[in-house]
C-alpha cells in the first residue's frame, strides 16, 4: 500500500477529488469482412488537473492544446490493438472531450493517471 493512501485523495471533494465525469471506450472488431463499431460509456470520478507544463511537449506558439491530468481509480486506456482494436478513452468533463494520450498505470495500486488532450469540433 503506498504511504499516504492516495485513493483517499483522488475521491475527496476537499482537495478537489471526487469529479464526476464520463470516459467514452470506443471499439472495432472485424466480422465476416465487415466491421463492427461499439460505444461504451462509464461514469467515473476522480481528481483533473490542467497538465503541468513541464510535461507538455513542446509546440509553436499558434497551437492551442488543452491538456489535462485524471487521477482516477477508473482503469484508463490509451488504445489496444488486439482481436478488436480498442481506441483511446475519451474523457467528457465540463461539456468537453478529451482523448487520452498516454496512461500511467497504477491498478496495482488501485489508480491510474491518465493525460488527455482536448478534441476540437
Amino acid at each position: 500500500m503506498l504511504s499516504p493512501d492516495v485513493l483517499e485523495i483522488i475521491d475527496d471533494p476537499e482537495v478537489g477529488g471526487d469529479v464526476p465525469f464520463t470516459v467514452v471506450r470506443k471499439t472495432q472488431t472485424r466480422i465476416r469482412g465487415g466491421v463492427s463499431e461499439g460505444v461504451r460509456r462509464f461514469p467515473a470520478t476522480g481528481n483533473i488537473q490542467p497538465e503541468n507544463e513541464g510535461i507538455q511537449q513542446t509546440q509553436g506558439e499558434d497551437v492551442l492544446d488543452e491538456q489535462i491530468v485524471i487521477y482516477t481509480t477508473f482503469i484508463l486506456q490509451s488504445g489496444t490493438r488486439e482481436k478488436s482494436v480498442l481506441g483511446p478513452d475519451e474523457i467528457v468533463y465540463n461539456g468537453n472531450t478529451y482523448r487520452v494520450t498516454r496512461v500511467d498505470n497504477y491498478a496495482a495500486w488501485g489508480f491510474t493517471v491518465g493525460h488527455a488532450t482536448r478534441v476540437r469540433m
